[in-house]
């Protein structure tokens, strides 16, 4: 059987430790009865997680779990509607998806990604981040409006506080959900939508997507441009043109571009990160091994931007984009206020 580790806040059972005491040291994850000969899986699964639940999948996207709050019907199991999930439950593909590409969770909402290239929202829609063209719940999975994307294949998702981006194949992004700070590229659309709107209209082809609390992060195919747009509270939209007035938002996207080529990108709540290649001077060693360097802007207060700065009001937020002092980075992850990088060397 599969072994998942979990730590941190637990008050809705997202650990799948059974119970809802927090851990301060990695923990064993329980399945519930009757699942423990499903989850068996010599691939990697993969595992995320929103405020108060999180999904499990195998490596071949045929078994998935969820565990943690479903009062929203976050985890897309309608007989549970009103309950929390202590340990890892088998949740059902939806119809018409034989396999599970992708999952993202928002606040309370979560998007699935099929091996069909189609998208599933279960949830909250109370912003219209589910994208199924109205304001209300679904306790199991649904599919997005389909005049807005009948004929759009999927890439990858992502999912913010109460707003979604949706990444097509042909390099278009689709947005819908909260938008009161700007968060889906166009303040125009309105304070909320709850249809998926395509935002990328005018835009060079994007290869990544990623979601703060409130903003949102576009990597071009080219890996060296960046899109934000959202809340800029604690410049989590990166730099900003001095000559361009000062606004706690950014209404639509604003670009810059970083110092050398990305491989994934990231967003916390109120700051960005990016995996890159390698300093030039460093490629040749680096890349053997197959590391890569660290990119971060953004709120700093907490220490998530992996230096350290003084806690005076100016040094609450960084805007330059600057490296982190860690290399032969593999892999990347945000949370709300951290990050996690794992090393070449494993750690």
């Amino acid at each position: 059987m599969v072994r998942i580790l979990a730590l941190g806040s637990n008050s809705g059972g997202q650990l799948a430790t059974g119970d809802t005491e927090d851990r301060h040291h990695a923990a064993v994850c329980s399945f519930e009865p009757g699942s423990e000969s499903v989850a068996e899986d010599a691939g990697a699964w993969a595992v995320c997680g929103g405020g108060n639940h999180a999904f499990l999948w195998s490596s071949d996207g045929r078994q998935l779990f969820g565990c943690g709050y479903n009062s929203n019907g976050e985890l897309a199991v309608s007989s549970n509607a009103t309950r929390r999930e202590l340990k890892w439950r088998r949740v059902e593909l939806p119809d018409g998806c034989e396999a599970v590409r992708k999952v993202a969770c928002g606040w309370s909402h979560t998007l699935l990604l099929g091996s069909n290239g189609r998208v599933y929202a279960a949830g909250s829609g109370e912003f219209g981040q589910l994208g199924t063209g109205t304001y209300s719940s679904s306790s199991g999975w649904t599919k997005l409006a389909a005049d807005a994307i009948a004929s759009t294949r999927f890439i990858n998702i992502a999912c913010g506080l109460r707003h979604s981006l949706l990444l097509a194949a042909d390099g278009s992004v689709y947005a819908c959900g909260a938008n009161r700070k700007g968060q889906l590229g166009n303040a125009a659309l309105g304070a909320k939508v709850a249809v998926p709107v395509c935002v990328w209209r005018g835009l060079p082809p994007i290869a990544m997507v990623a979601c703060g609390r409130a903003h949102s992060l576009m990597v071009a195919a080219d890996g060296i441009t960046v899109f934000a747009a959202g809340d800029d509270r604690f410049a989590q939209c990166g730099p900003v043109d001095d000559s361009l007035p000062k606004h706690p938002e950014a209404l639509s996207w604003r670009q810059f571009r970083l110092s050398r080529r990305a491989r994934k990108l990231c967003a916390g709540w109120e700051f960005g990160a990016v995996l890159t290649d390698p300093p030039e001077d460093q490629q040749q060693q680096q890349e053997k091994k197959g590391g890569g360097t660290v990119l971060m802007w953004g709120r700093a207060d907490n220490g998530q931007l992996g230096c350290e700065l003084s806690l005076d009001a100016a040094a609450r937020m960084r805007r330059s984009v600057e490296p982190v002092p860690l290399d032969g980075v593999m892999d990347l992850a945000c949370g709300s206020n951290h990050v996690v990088a794992v090393t070449q060397e494993r750690k």
